[in-house]
């Protein structure tokens, strides 16, 4: 086994366990049982659980760099603002287990953003909060569109933070299911007029 390889496995167990137990009461010699290693050859890989936190804490901050281009496409502002949707669905579902360790750990994550590392980030962060709220005033459209591109956006939010409702659905089918109710919300669904 390759050392990516080993640090993937590592982090694909902390990732369960940071779920299941929580970040603070996980013990890295918990996760090097799991993984029937011995707690020195952890360090091999990761300095620290703080380390192994900021490793999966990454992964989330690599997804902008899938929703930053359909920000800044420059194209129609409605258009723009169904793919977004779109590649956040397919993201947060495809992610889900990552942002629920988010949503359970978020006193540990605030931590990390504390560290001076993540500077770079929290700009890239910055960046795509600042693009989509520029698409949420857009005042060339209705107020009633711009409530439904913000409730769109809320209604992906709501299914990740229950999480755990749908922890029994495939990803496809709720993927699904997902883009099913924001076209509806978004008024673009088949059964709607259209809003935009």
């Amino acid at each position: 086994m390759t050392a990516a390889t080993t640090r993937e496995r590592i982090l694909d167990i902390a990732l369960d366990l940071f779920i299941r137990k929580g970040y603070a009461e996980t013990s890295l010699r918990e996760i090097a049982a799991e993984l029937g290693f011995s707690k020195a050859a952890l360090y091999y890989h990761f300095a620290s659980k703080q380390d192994i936190l900021m490793a999966l804490h990454m992964r989330v901050h690599d997804l902008t760099n899938d929703v930053l281009p359909v920000l800044q496409a420059g194209a129609d502002p409605a258009a723009v603002f169904e793919r977004l949707v779109d590649v956040l669905i397919g993201l947060a579902v495809r992610q889900r287990r990552l942002i629920e360790l988010h949503l359970r750990n978020q006193e540990a994550v605030a931590e990390l953003h504390r560290a001076p590392g993540l500077a770079k980030h929290g700009a890239v962060m910055t960046e795509v909060q600042d693009d989509f709220l520029s698409l949420a005033r857009d005042r060339s459209v209705s107020v009633e569109v711009r409530i439904r591109r913000v409730a769109a956006l809320g209604t992906v939010a709501a299914v990740l933070l229950g999480a755990g409702a749908f922890e029994d659905l495939p990803d496809a089918e709720l993927e699904a299911a997902l883009r099913n109710v924001t076209r509806d919300v978004l008024g673009t669904g088949s059964g709607s007029a259209g809003a935009h």
